[in-house]
């Protein structure tokens, strides 16, 4: 096997969505279970794969990295994943992450919205005001 094919396979596995929460979130894209850590085991690396063997990525991988990186059809290095993700997971009183473990403090279906709860980050009542009312 392609170490790289293993790693991408295994690592992607949210992208970003439309949110029923609000504008867009963070979603998985395959069910994740209960203390998978999302982003520190995963830190953005760079890739060379020639695009002749994406077709041995899963296929929602393989979407993401081609709509974030087109010119992988052209042999173009990419990088992945993506902490910018962070930035958009929305808030719930419920959450499904927690962002100071980095895991999902429970199971994750395909599908569903990442959350974290905005009231454990410093600073939040400035940040976030709606989360007072």
């Amino acid at each position: 096997m392609n170490p790289t094919i293993d790693y991408l396979n295994s690592a992607v596995v949210i992208r970003i969505a439309p949110s029923k929460i609000h504008g867009v979130g963070v979603v998985a894209i395959r069910d994740l279970d209960k203390g998978k850590r999302l982003y520190l085991d995963n830190l953005p690396q760079t890739f060379e794969l020639p695009y002749a063997d994406f077709g041995k990525l899963f296929k929602e991988v393989r979407a993401i990295i081609v709509e974030r990186w087109p010119r992988v059809t052209e042999g173009a290095r990419f990088a992945y994943p993506d902490a910018r993700y962070q930035a958009y997971i929305n808030h719930s009183d419920d959450p499904n992450y927690d962002l100071d473990t980095d895991t999902l403090v429970r199971d994750v279906k395909e599908g569903e919205e990442i959350t974290e709860d905005y009231k454990k980050i410093v600073g939040w009542r400035v940040a976030f005001p709606f989360l007072t009312k």
